[in-house]
C-alpha cells in the first residue's frame, strides 16, 4: 500500500528529553519548571515525539531529474576563466529543441544543478543537490546547456564581489574594477562573452547592480513571477532569481521561459494567471507611453555626473520615440535601504534559525539541504561573511532585547513604499532612474579585513533595493560608458505584473545607445565546456 513501511524499525529515530533538558530549554522560552512539571512535561514531549517518528516511514514522493546528460566538472584553468567569473565548469544538457536551444547558461553557485556542488561562494562545506533549482529546469526544458556555476558574494551577502571566497569577479571592461554584487560572477561572464545568458540572484539589487557595471542586461521580475525553489535563502519575500543576458531580446526570450507557477516555490503567488509576453512586446515601441522621471533617484548628490548624463540620454530616447516624460516623487525610496536593512536584520536571523528553510510557507524543502545547512551553521559560523554576522548578532539582539518591534516598524514601512508606488502608477505607465548611482568602483587591492568590506558593500543599492521590497518589475539596461569606458545602465519599472512593459521600453532604448562595444581584454575563450 502507497506511503506504508516496507520493513519495521525495531527504535524511532527522536530521543525523549530528560527533565533537565526540558527545565533549560523552558527558561529559553521565560518558563519556570518546578521538578515535577519538568517529568510532567518530558513525558507529554516523548508521546510527541514518538508520533513525529511515524514520518521517517511515509514517503512524501521524489521528483525525478528529466535531464540526465550531466558532468559534474571541475575548476577552470585562468586561461579559460580570465575574469574569475567561473566557481566550476561542468556540462548540463537539456533538450534538444526549444527557445534557448544551443544557449550556454551560466548559473549563479547559490542555486542548486543537481549533481554538482554548491559553495555559496564560501569557505564552509559544501552541498551537492539530488535536483534541480525550478528556474534552472525550466531553462534546460527550454534546449539550454548549463556550462558552469558562476562566482558570487560570500553567501551573497555584498554588492562588490569582494566578500566571495574565491576571489571578486574581473569587470571585463576593467580588470581592476568590480564586476558587482551579489552575481558578479553572472555579470562578468555573460558581459566577456563566456555565457549567452545567466542566472543570478537579487536581494537588494544582486543581479542589477552587476548587470549595471557589466554593461548587460537584467530582470528582476514581480514577486513570485519567476519561482525561487532552490535557491539558498536569505528571505522568501525578498529572494529573486533573475536572468542576465547581453541583449534586451535575450533577456526577455529567457524572462518568457521562467515565468510561471511551480508548486515547489516558497513565494506568496499561487495560481497566477497569463502575463504578457516579454518578447511580444519588443516591437510596441513606447508611443504615447506615459514615463515618469523618479526625482529621489536622481539627485546629484546621490548620481555621479557621467551617470546622470547617459541617464538624460536614454530619457530623451524614449521621448524621441513618442513617450510623454513626467516627474514623479515617491517619498519613502529615499528611505527604502533603512527598510530593507532592518528587515534584512530579522529575517536573515529568522531563516537562518529554520535552518533556511524559512517559516509558515507551502513550498517544497531539500531535507538535506537544510541539515546541511544547520551543520554548517553550528560548525562553520565563524567562516560566515562579515554580513550574516551582523544580520545573525543583530537580529538575535534585536530580538530578544526590542522584542523585533523594529521589524514590525519596518514591515509597516515596507507596505507604505507599495502604496506610494502603486498610486504613482495610477496616472503613469512606467518610472525610471539610473540602476546604480555610481559605475564600478575599484576593487579592493590588498586583504583590509571585514570592517573595510562593510563599509563598501552597500554604496550602490539606493535605487535597487526599493523593489525588492515592492515586488515591482526592475529592467536594467545599459545607456552607455562614462569617460573612462565603464557602462552606465537605466532602471526601467512597471507595475507588478506589468513586466513587459519594461522591455517596450528597454528595447527603445538598447536601439538608440547600440549594444556596448565587447570588453577589449575579454580574450574569451569560444568554447568553455568540460573536455575529456
Amino acid at each position: 500500500m502507497m506511503n506504508e513501511p516496507t520493513s519495521t524499525r525495531l527504535r524511532g529515530f527522536l530521543r525523549r528529553p530528560t527533565p533537565e533538558q526540558v527545565t533549560k530549554l523552558a527558561e529559553a522560552e521565560y518558563l519556570h519548571l518546578t521538578p515535577a512539571e519538568a517529568e510532567m512535561y518530558a513525558t507529554a514531549i516523548d508521546g510527541l515525539l514518538g508520533a513525529m517518528d511515524r514520518l521517517d516511514e511515509l514517503d512524501a514522493g521524489e521528483r525525478q531529474r528529466r535531464w540526465l546528460t550531466r558532468d559534474p566538472g571541475r575548476k577552470p584553468t585562468a586561461a579559460e576563466d580570465p575574469f574569475n567569473a567561473f566557481v566550476r565548469l561542468c556540462t548540463v544538457a537539456g533538450a534538444d529543441g526549444g527557445p534557448l536551444a544551443g544557449t550556454k547558461v551560466g548559473v549563479k553557485d547559490n542555486l542548486a544543478l543537481a549533481g554538482v556542488p554548491i559553495t555559496n561562494g564560501s569557505r564552509t562545506a559544501s552541498y551537492t543537490p539530488t535536483t534541480d533549482a525550478v528556474t534552472v529546469e525550466r531553462l534546460l526544458d527550454a534546449g539550454a546547456t548549463i556550462v558552469g556555476k558562476l562566482n558570487l558574494d560570500d553567501f551573497s551577502s555584498s554588492g562588490t564581489g569582494e566578500s566571495a571566497f574565491f576571489a571578486p569577479a574581473r569587470n571585463p571592461h576593467n580588470r581592476t574594477r568590480s564586476a558587482g554584487g551579489s552575481s558578479g560572477g553572472t555579470g562578468s561572464a555573460v558581459a566577456s562573452g563566456h555565457i549567452d545568458l545567466g542566472l543570478g540572484v537579487d536581494q537588494g539589487g544582486s543581479a542589477r547592480i552587476p548587470a549595471s557595471f557589466c554593461g548587460v542586461v537584467s530582470l528582476k521580475a514581480t514577486h513570485g513571477l519567476i519561482p525561487s525553489a532552490g535557491v539558498t535563502h536569505i528571505d522568501h519575500s525578498i529572494d529573486f532569481v533573475c536572468p542576465i543576458a547581453r541583449t534586451v531580446k535575450m533577456t526577455a526570450i529567457a524572462s518568457d521561459v521562467l515565468f510561471g507557477h511551480d508548486d515547489r516555490d516558497a513565494q506568496w503567488v499561487r495560481g497566477l494567471s497569463d502575463v504578457d509576453r516579454c518578447e511580444d512586446a519588443l516591437d510596441q515601441g513606447v508611443a504615447g507611453m506615459r514615463i515618469a522621471v523618479l526625482s529621489e533617484g536622481v539627485l546629484a548628490e546621490l548620481c555621479e555626473p557621467d551617470v546622470l548624463a547617459a541617464f538624460e540620454r536614454a530619457v530623451q530616447s524614449l521621448a524621441d520615440a513618442g513617450a510623454v516624460i513626467e516627474r514623479v516623487s515617491i517619498p519613502l525610496w529615499a528611505e527604502a535601504w533603512p527598510i530593507q536593512l532592518s528587515l534584512l536584520v530579522h529575517l536573515g536571523w529568522a531563516m537562518a534559525q529554520s535552518e533556511g528553510m524559512g517559516w509558515g510557507h507551502l513550498g517544497e524543502i531539500d531535507e538535506a539541504r537544510a541539515h546541511g545547512y544547520a551543520l554548517v551553521r553550528r560548525l562553520e559560523a565563524d567562516s560566515f561573511p562579515p554580513f550574516i554576522k551582523v544580520w545573525l548578532v543583530a537580529g538575535r539582539y534585536l530580538h530578544e532585547e526590542y522584542f523585533s518591534t523594529m521589524y514590525a516598524k519596518a514591515q509597516n514601512l515596507r507596505l507604505a513604499l507599495i502604496r506610494q508606488l502603486d498610486e504613482a502608477f495610477e496616472s503613469v505607465d512606467l518610472i525610471v532612474m539610473p540602476t546604480t548611482p555610481h559605475v564600478a568602483p575599484e576593487l579592493l587591492d590588498e586583504a583590509l579585513g571585514e570592517e573595510a568590506l562593510l563599509q563598501r558593500g552597500t554604496t550602490m543599492v539606493a535605487n535597487t533595493s526599493p523593489t525588492n521590497l515592492s515586488g515591482h518589475p526592475s529592467l536594467a539596461v545599459p545607456t552607455g560608458l562614462d569617460r573612462e569606458g565603464l557602462p552606465t545602465s537605466i532602471q526601467i519599472v512597471a507595475p507588478r505584473f506589468a513586466d513587459a512593459r519594461t522591455f517596450q521600453a528597454g528595447a527603445v532604448i538598447e536601439e538608440a545607445v547600440g549594444l556596448l562595444p565587447p570588453p577589449l581584454s575579454s580574450n574569451t575563450s569560444s568554447d568553455i565546456r568540460v573536455t575529456a
